[in-house]
């Protein structure tokens, strides 16, 4: 202390308040008690990159964004046209009982999808050999026309003898299934009633997210000598996560819609505010799964998901967190099994396997957001679309504008997701 008084009063430094510090001979300094003397000169070891807690990862956003077919739209409003085929199927909607005609007419629950020169089979309706007695699989018929309130006239294929007149039209109970086949012409016949095709028109709508980060111009430049990774680099990634982040609710629940909004950002103007319809509403089947599934009601499952549509033998369950549980309690065999984990669209996947049918299971945290860990949604892949105009990225300097000494990034992001061919899509839900 006197030695640093001298050298002080040398240099011309007077006045010098007195230090004191606690002085120990033998002894090693430790970081604790320098840390405890002088807290001031002891510098911690900061760590440049700052871990963001990212909640999950986004699945429905990242399939959409890598995966989905991806079409350009210059227009916020989205018109698609679908064409399904018709249905195989009717039923008899007023019952008819025989009395020995060899044809007549029969009203169907549809009578406009049975057309003339078709075959129809009456499930669960005896049809006969020609003796007209001996059982031989279902009735058969075909429409030779249609009477002037629409309903096919048919005639049998294999009717039943009723007293002396063969091949005779049978009961037919109410609600009895019908199924449709081929439309059968005689030897010189070469033309039949023409089939009429029109296509539904859907719509959607793109929805403009704005996402704005904006950094002072002092703090961009201390960015530069800052012990902490934390810039405008960090901040617009973070930006877009939270992005992804907030659209799985829309992609997955929102609901269409326009209206005029006016607010603080467009002038309190009102305009054209565009709301895209999610992904829930529009899928076009529908399945409940017990809490308490077993490898039965597993199968029920995957039939509803795969059958009855034409669509891909491999889909994507998209499960919150009940479903995924599940799902993992059930005791599977070599009927319906696990495949092994696997990556899929760059998503992490388990797998169900049941004949030729793969479902494949992927973790969606959003439904458990939303409050939904009991839900899921089954999505065909090959038919879901996603429109887009791209990002859009705008820099603005609003210190050259003579706004404010700041930087702003402005990301707009254009898009609306849809399922074509509803009935390849499912919903699932625990009961």
């Amino acid at each position: 202390m006197m030695i640093l008084m001298a050298l002080c009063s040398l240099m011309g430094v007077h006045g010098m308040p007195v230090m004191t510090a606690d002085v120990t001979y033998g002894e090693a300094i430790s970081f604790q008690q320098a840390f405890a003397d002088a807290p001031e000169i002891v510098k911690a070891v900061i760590e440049r990159e700052v871990v963001v807690i990212k909640p999950h990862l986004t699945p429905l956003y990242t399939l959409g964004s890598k995966h989905a077919k991806v079409s350009d739209a210059k227009s916020r409003i989205i018109h698609y046209d679908e064409m399904e085929a018709s249905p195989l199927s009717t039923k008899v909607g007023t019952a008819y009982t025989g009395s020995g005609q060899i044809q007549d007419a029969i009203n169907f629950a549809d009578n406009a999808l049975i057309a003339i020169n078709e075959t129809v089979f009456f499930k669960g309706i005896n049809g006969y050999l020609e003796d007209g007695t001996t059982v031989d699989g279902w009735f058969a018929a075909v429409v030779v026309d249609k009477d002037n309130t629409g309903k096919p006239i048919i005639k049998p294929i294999n009717g039943k003898l009723n007293s002396s007149t063969p091949n005779t039209i049978p009961s037919l109970a109410l609600n009895t299934v019908v199924l449709r086949g081929l439309r059968t012409g005689s030897e010189t016949q070469i033309r039949t009633a023409p089939l009429v095709a029109t296509p539904v028109q859907k719509t959607q709508y793109m929805q403009k997210s704005i996402m704005e980060t904006k950094e002072t111009t002092d703090f961009i430049l201390n960015q530069e000598i800052a012990d902490v990774k934390w810039g405008k680099t960090e901040i617009t990634d973070f930006a877009i996560f939270e992005h992804k982040l907030t659209a799985e609710t829309d992609i997955l629940i929102g609901k269409k819609r326009k209206l005029n909004i006016a607010n603080k950002y467009n002038d309190n103007s009102p305009e054209e505010t565009f709301f895209q319809e999610g992904l829930w509403w529009q899928a076009g089947k529908d399945h409940s799964l017990p809490t308490a599934a077993v490898k039965g009601d597993l199968i029920s499952m995957m039939k509803t998901i795969f059958v009855g549509n034409a669509s891909s033998n491999t889909k994507i369950l998209f499960a919150g967190a009940d479903i995924v549980e599940t799902l993992s309690k059930v005791d599977y065999d070599q009927v319906i099994y696990p495949g092994k984990p696997a990556q899929v669209f760059g998503l992490d996947v388990q797998q169900i396997i049941y004949g030729q049918y793969k479902l494949l299971i992927c973790s969606e945290p959003a439904f458990d957001d939303l409050q939904m860990p009991g839900y899921g949604l089954v999505i065909d892949d090959a038919y879901l679309y996603k429109y887009t105009r791209g990002w859009q990225t705008i820099n603005l300097d609003n210190e050259k504008l003579g706004i404010s000494a700041t930087q702003s990034q402005i990301i707009i992001d254009n898009f609306g997701y849809v399922l074509k061919n509803a009935k390849a899509h499912t919903r699932v839900k625990l009961v």
